[in-house]
């Protein structure tokens, strides 16, 4: 048992890459490097790509685990599609997709390994929604994106987005592609603010959090409103149910339960109810269920390598987009590249939910990570993600992936007496 004037069993020092990787996210310019497109946060992944690799293979990050082994048969099948449906002109294509979809789940693998680089990842991140928001505030009653045209006076730059009035308001596109996006990235940032943040009475926590969640709404999309209900009421479930065993195994059965019913009692599909009550309008939900009939039906056409960047095939009336990630994912890299993806998100969730003994301080990171991957899991079921925010939430798998090892219990002086009594298991 430590002492209750335990010293620090790791130092407190983190790479100073975290926060330069975080904010590189919220950049929206970009440069040609010959025919590649290189943005700030690419630039980034791609020099510390081979080094991370380096790193992981050698064991100096801990055994390779499930989550690594799936992300990367992730990233690695959809080099193969895209390699095999295009062959030469596949290859720069397929680069980009493993450098952005193992490399930032192996910069959140190398460079977080203790509780103060999650905690100043969780800093880093808050602080980008924070400041972005007087800026989409300012977007949402004047209709001005002035970040992206701002930088748009040196760079080339994301293209402004017209979009419809919500409430009276412009939906805020802030520095990211669209208004939806802008909208995931803020939600990734509400339950880890929430648990992470270590202020007296968690004021600091609230605040940011509320902050966060101001920054969501100003996107008017409905999306990363469901990304921040969700969590919201896991954090409700968390909160009230402290004291109760099998917590988690009961909601996962209420869940289950209230699916089974609407298939039983309803004359529409779940999914179909689901999106109903998801959009802010009737036609935006209708458009969206003949998206999801469509692309099953191109799954079902090619179900192992997928489209890959052709067109997947729907009628001339609907736009080319798949609001859907999951089904963006299957159409275009086949059933086994949707598997790999959603097999990393469910292992890293559910190998964290199996974890016992964790001092206080990684237990309160743990339920910040999963109540958002779990969150942000059912808000891109209304709308792929790529560039920054696919990448962010990659790399937010890879920033757990140091609580899996032995020695995660990061003891330090302010909180020494918590860790004396290890969380209880979830």
């Amino acid at each position: 048992m430590r002492a209750a004037a335990a010293q620090p069993t790791r130092s407190r020092k983190s790479s100073a890459l975290i926060p330069i990787f975080i904010f590189s996210l919220a950049l929206p310019f970009f440069i040609y490097i010959g025919p590649i497109r290189m943005s700030p946060y690419r630039l980034v992944l791609v020099l510390t790509f081979v080094p991370c690799m380096i790193v992981w293979l050698s064991g100096t990050l801990g055994r390779i685990r499930l989550p690594d082994i799936l992300m990367l048969s992730a990233a690695a099948w959809g080099a193969v599609v895209l390699v095999d449906i295009h062959g030469a002109e596949g290859l720069q294509s397929a680069g980009i997709f493993v450098i952005e979809t193992f490399g930032p789940f192996l910069f959140g693998r190398r460079y977080i390994r203790d509780f103060f680089a999650f905690q100043r990842m969780v800093k880093s991140l808050a602080l980008v929604v924070i400041l972005l928001l007087p800026f989409a505030v300012y977007e949402n009653v004047a209709g001005s994106p002035i970040l992206i045209e701002l930088f748009g006076k040196i760079f080339p730059v994301y293209p402004i987005i017209g979009s419809e009035l919500r409430l009276g308001l412009r939906r805020a596109q802030a520095t990211f592609e669209y208004s939806i996006l802008f909208g995931v990235v803020c939600s990734s940032a509400f339950a880890l603010s929430f648990y992470v943040n270590d202020a007296p009475r968690r004021r600091s926590g609230l605040l940011s959090s509320g902050l966060v969640g101001m920054a969501v709404a100003s996107s008017l999309s409905s999306g990363p409103l469901l990304s921040l209900v969700v969590q919201v009421l896991l954090i409700i479930w968390d909160k009230v149910t402290a004291h109760v065993t099998r917590r988690w195994g009961i909601l996962a059965a209420i869940v289950i339960t209230a699916y089974v019913a609407v298939d039983l009692t309803s004359n529409r599909t779940p999914f179909d109810v689901f999106i109903s009550y998801l959009t802010f309008n009737a036609d935006t939900s209708y458009m969206r269920v003949h998206i999801w009939n469509y692309g099953v039906a191109s799954v079902m056409q090619h179900p192992i390598f997928g489209t890959g960047l052709n067109e997947w095939e729907h009628p001339s009336w609907m736009g080319g987009s798949i609001d859907n990630f999951w089904l963006d994912i299957a159409v275009q890299y086949g059933i086994p590249g949707v598997l790999f993806m959603a097999g990393g998100f469910l292992s890293v969730c559910f190998g964290l939910g199996r974890l016992k003994n964790l001092s206080f301080e990684a237990a309160q990171c743990r339920k910040g990570l999963i109540i958002t991957i779990c969150g942000l899991a059912f808000s891109i079921c209304t709308v792929h993600v790529w560039d920054a925010p696919y990448v962010l939430i990659i790399f937010l798998l890879g920033s757990g992936m140091w609580m899996f090892e032995p020695r995660n219990d990061v003891a330090f002086a302010p909180s020494a007496a918590r860790t004396l009594h290890p969380a209880r298991p979830d």
